[in-house]
């Protein structure tokens, strides 16, 4: 039981190039099919040095095309970086190609940089949000309405009766309030139980089912790599994993996150044994019994596919 994340960081240490690791995605995708995998995951961000996949649902339709079963979520989809009726035409067509495998975790987003390039007011975005959202469920529903002067009615209808299914995420108390205020599954980004509270507070007090927060399982590695020797894994990979932790450091700053790391150096981030692990088959067996899942990032920070391949592959003994 695993999940496939993909983000396409290509650091500047990788011999790899963005075609190697959009190609190796979708072949992981096919393998995992056949070998257990939960889910592919993609993940969004935009104007990123390191070229990190800024568009998603291009990713997920390939993805969707080249496997019959597996499940695909796209998540974080940054909602204000899109025109929220062109967004639900796209969804769509997606949720027929894929007959309905394709889920969504709505984010707000925390990067200046992002809300600068799509011309969206940092001040402005939760006002913004709520109006996409609502803009976005009810295209995705085949309502007919109006819109800032604009008839809006999306077609075709969708191949999941009301829409695919579109969740919130993000790290704070506001997050869970508005995703349990709007009816929607909450996707923590951190294990504080105080926004599954907010969450149930939020969801009675709107008239909404409570108990909807996915907390993740608190200390549970986010990429993780299975090797029959840890040690020459970490002198093989470990500075591509550095690579990812050390951006999304400097994009989280003191925002809480599952996946944050302080290290500087490769050996403090594998001191850290915190969100980037490289452990042995049975190590991983016993952290799949604790947490149910194993999150997998294989192509972190632009590892190149051929190696890769090889850590993907020992989850086959799993």
């Amino acid at each position: 039981m695993f999940i496939l994340r993909f983000d396409f960081r290509l650091g500047p240490q990788s011999v790899a190039t963005m075609g190697d690791l959009y190609a190796a995605s979708l072949e992981m995708c096919e393998w995992g099919e056949a070998n257990g995998a939960m889910m592919g995951l993609f993940s969004e961000h935009h104007t990123s040095s390191d070229g990190y996949l800024p568009s998603p649902l291009v990713m997920a339709g390939a993805a969707a095309a080249r496997t019959t079963t597996l499940p695909i979520n796209v998540g974080a989809l940054l909602a204000l970086m899109y025109d929220p009726v062109k967004l639900a035409e796209d969804m769509i067509v997606l949720d027929h190609l894929s007959q309905g495998r394709v889920t969504y975790t709505v984010g707000l987003g925390y990067r200046d940089a992002e809300f600068a390039m799509f011309g969206v007011d940092p001040t402005q975005r939760g006002a913004l949000m709520d109006e996409r959202l609502d803009v976005l469920t009810r295209a995705l529903r085949g309502e007919r309405f109006e819109w800032n002067s604009r008839t809006i009615e999306v077609t075709p209808a969708a191949f999941t009766p009301g829409g695919p299914m579109v969740m919130y995420g993000g790290g704070s108390k506001a997050a869970a309030r508005r995703a349990a205020r709007l009816g929607m599954m909450f996707v923590p980004q951190h294990t504080d139980p105080a926004l599954a509270e907010a969450y149930d507070a939020a969801a009675v007090e709107a008239g909404n089912p409570p108990g909807m927060c996915m907390s993740p399982g608190d200390g549970s590695p986010t990429s993780l790599f299975v090797a029959d020797d840890p040690d020459a894994a970490w002198a093989e990979i470990g500075e591509h994993l550095l690579h990812d932790a050390r951006m999304y450091a400097d994009w989280l700053g003191d925002t809480p996150s599952l996946s944050a790391s302080h290290a500087s150096t490769v050996d403090e981030l594998r001191a850290e044994n915190g969100a980037y692990r490289i452990v042995t088959i049975d190590e991983a067996r016993a952290l799949r019994d604790q947490y149910g899942a194993l999150s997998l990032q294989p192509l972190s920070g632009g590892i190149p596919p051929e190696a890769a391949w090889r850590y993907l592959r020992n989850l086959e003994d799993l």
